[in-house]
């Protein structure tokens, strides 16, 4: 059960924390989400690993953003380092009445 929660709820949420920062700071604009193209989950995090999460920015349209999200786990023990997910994801700037807007 803790690896379902890990896998399906606790890091879709990462991923889409660590995406919007980026596109935040590259718009400097509110953003939201508006499409998850792609998520592999290839490894699953154990307890006790430390996760890290790397997310760039991809391609810029008019009111767009794609950003790549990478999850690595990290052993402790041994410091090794695994690639766990990665993803894509589209974000939409936003203006202050909540409509898309120009990125820049």
């Amino acid at each position: 059960m803790l690896e379902y929660i890990s896998r399906y709820i606790v890091m879709p949420s990462w991923i889409d924390m660590t995406a919007a920062m980026v596109a935040e700071k590259y718009s400097g604009k509110d953003v939201a989400t508006v499409h998850l193209e792609q998520v592999h989950f290839q490894a699953p995090i154990k307890v006790g690993e430390h996760v890290k999460v790397t997310a760039r920015l991809l391609e810029v349209g008019t009111t767009s953003m794609i950003i790549e999200v990478e999850v690595e786990s990290e052993n402790v023990k041994t410091s090794t380092l695994r690639k766990a997910t990665k993803a894509r994801l589209t974000f939409v700037a936003l203006d202050k009445d909540m409509k898309p807007t120009s990125v820049c």
